[in-house]
């Protein structure tokens, strides 16, 4: 079998308007874990890395975010247009992907896809599994001819070198609420060494304070549905420069703004519980909206069944630390 044929046949399927692109990504997945041939279902692929500012997950987790169908097809969508806007732009083009899993399975559709494009790949990974696996995946599809470059680095630390700054940044290093993972730590720490038109790709995360409650749909069947109240944290290139991010040079630690958010009584009408909402704008028209993916789903945070109908006030604050999240406290 020809790999890079069978790769370009795969994932040509990702940019055509077919009903049904889930067969096409299990099968791209089948394929990625034949290629590399590990078995990365062995325990010690099971391991996440504990960071001071979150976990990095195991191989086997990253592996597994293709499962994610809806989630890998708008992301692939997204860098595809990011890149074809800037292939217009300029000659050549540099893309740092942080995250990478033991695939870069949000990339690798592009290294064939832009063969004839002047594009070099840094590839950018912490666990040292997932990068000897990504290397290996490289090798065997014949891709290593290509311009790229192989990183195993932290990349909340990662130092980016003047002279090679990227033109688009990916990195889907996140869980629902923005809880565990590195993300925030990964976006700041890279942006803020990149150029002011650097794209980053998811361009724009928000966590909403909303609530849950339940209607009846059919006779005996009650149907969950969420609402949003009010945006309490934003991660982009906007807020990154607002008053609600602040970095503490003493202590060289990220610290956000504390939100406070009222609900009235009429938000309040039929709520059961109180969430938190993520909503993931990955590049222009290509979202995440709620409930679409892992990403998505609602986080539950208290149950407010027995609330006697009063205004609820909830105090909110992004935290980075070994489990980052946002805090939150209802009064």
């Amino acid at each position: 079998m020809n790999l890079k044929k069978e790769l370009l046949r795969i994932t040509s399927q990702f940019f055509e308007e077919i009903p049904d692109y889930s067969s096409a990504i299990n099968e791209y997945k089948q394929f990625l874990l034949s290629v590399s041939n590990e078995d990365i279902n062995n325990e010690v692929y099971l391991n996440n890395i504990q960071r001071k500012n979150g976990i990095a997950i195991g191989t086997l987790w990253a592996a597994n975010c293709l499962d994610d169908l809806i989630r890998t097809h708008k992301f692939i969508k997204g860098i595809d247009i990011a890149i074809q806007e800037k292939i217009h732009q300029k000659g050549s083009l540099h893309i740092l992907y942080a995250g990478t899993g033991p695939f870069a399975s949000l990339i690798l559709p592009f290294i064939l896809k832009y063969a004839d494009f002047n594009i070099t790949y840094t590839l950018l990974e912490i666990n040292p599994l997932s990068f000897e696996a990504l290397k290996n995946t490289i090798k065997k599809l014949g891709l290593e001819t290509h311009a790229i470059n192989f990183i195993n680095e932290d990349a909340t630390k990662y130092n980016i070198s003047k002279s090679f700054s990227p033109d688009i940044i990916v990195s889907e290093t996140m869980q629902r609420a923005l809880d565990s993972e590195q993300q925030v730590s990964i976006f700041y720490n890279l942006m803020k060494q990149a150029n002011s038109d650097t794209i980053f790709i998811p361009e724009k995360i928000t966590l909403s304070i909303g609530s849950s409650a339940y209607e009846i749909q059919k006779p005996d069947t009650l149907q969950k549905y969420h609402r949003k109240h009010h945006k309490v944290f934003e991660v982009s290139k906007e807020a990154m420069n607002s008053e609600n991010w602040l970095f503490d040079k003493t202590t060289t630690q990220l610290n956000f703004a504390k939100k406070q958010t009222i609900l009235k009584i009429e938000e309040l009408s039929r709520a059961k519980e109180i969430v938190v909402m993520t909503e993931i704008t990955i590049y222009k028209n290509e979202k995440l909206l709620i409930n679409e993916s892992g990403l998505t789903a609602p986080k539950y945070i208290e149950d407010i069944s027995n609330n006697k109908k009063e205004p609820l006030t909830i105090e909110s604050q992004y935290v980075i630390g070994s489990e980052p999240k946002l805090e939150i406290k209802i009064i």
